[in-house]
């Protein structure tokens, strides 16, 4: 009886590192799979923010003047702004 259950035992141990070496090659094989992956999302991420377009600084002005009547900004700081988010 000691014999049958410790043969069980040994069945389940081996099965249980088949299985834990199945999950180690697919987490290998997930490692890889987002190595690639990511630097592609990079650079779409960075070509995505060099295509965004921004209004026209007067239309950008006038929208913060709508929303902020005493705001003294003008568009030379508009510009300025937009210049900024061009860079970066």
């Amino acid at each position: 009886m000691a014999n049958r259950q410790l043969a069980d035992q040994d069945k389940e141990l081996l099965q249980l590192h088949e299985r834990n070496g199945d999950l180690d090659l697919e987490v290998q094989n997930l490692k890889e799979e987002l190595a690639t992956v990511t630097p592609d999302r990079t650079e779409i991420k960075n070509s995505a923010l060099a295509v965004a377009e921004f209004p026209e600084a007067a239309d950008l002005l006038n929208q913060l003047k709508a929303q902020r009547k005493k705001s003294r900004a003008d568009l030379v700081d508009m510009e300025a702004v937009l210049e900024i988010l061009e860079n970066h």
